[in-house]
């Protein structure tokens, strides 16, 4: 009898806490329940040559290793703009996580942030992704990723962090590996052990990615 009721809670904990296969379209409200993410990688180019990679908003998948495919659901060229819509799907086991984004707020040359309003394979509630560049005190260039995310539950929302931040993380260093090396979806161990120095994120690019996200 014991024994069935432990494995009664613990089928009722597994389904809780799974990610399932269902569409989960965007419910957007303030983000009070919010986590925020944020990266910075240096990178040795000028944020013009940054820039020109970031604005490849539809065509990502073609040297990014975190993004299996991407391609627009508009009719636009596939650059940056606000409004622009794409599909990417993420590598993720079994599934690949579907991902349908929408560019909401776009400052040309320097950042912008897109909405996840639907997705498929993770358990997302809502999301905002900003990806920007600016030069640091020092003139260096910073290529910089701003998350605010809420996942379908408490716990969710919580225990995805870790792994939220490692991908995000890890696109940095794939932008950053192409723009350097020109080399195109390189290995995501390789880059990690490449990489191994890299800084992940520092108070001033923090502060600078939260007073450039438009979102209210």
């Amino acid at each position: 009898m014991k024994a069935n009721v432990k494995l009664s809670i613990k089928l009722f904990l597994l389904m809780f806490l799974m990610v399932t296969t269902s569409v989960y379209p965007q419910v957007h409200s303030d983000f009070n329940k919010s986590k925020t993410i944020l990266n910075q990688v240096i990178v040795e180019g000028s944020p013009q040559q940054v820039w020109k990679v970031l604005k490849a908003y539809g065509t990502v998948s073609n040297f990014n290793a975190t993004i299996d495919e991407s391609y627009m659901l508009d009719q636009s060229t596939g650059e940056a703009k606000l409004g622009a819509e794409r599909e990417i799907h993420i590598p993720n086991g079994i599934n690949n996580i579907i991902n349908k984004e929408r560019i909401v707020a776009y400052v040309d040359g320097v950042y912008y942030t897109y909405d996840v309003y639907e997705t498929e394979n993770f358990p997302t509630k809502q999301m905002e992704v900003t990806y920007g560049v600016r030069r640091n005190g020092s003139g260096q260039t910073v290529l910089f990723s701003r998350m605010e995310y809420e996942m379908n539950n408490y716990l969710n929302t919580r225990m995805f962090k870790g792994k939220l931040k490692k991908s995000n993380f890890d696109s940095l260093l794939s932008f950053k590996n192409y723009i350097e090396t020109g080399e195109m979806n390189t290995d995501l161990k390789e880059l990690r052990k490449r990489y191994s120095e890299t800084e992940s994120e520092d108070e001033d690019t923090a502060d600078f990615a939260i007073r450039v996200e438009p979102t209210d």
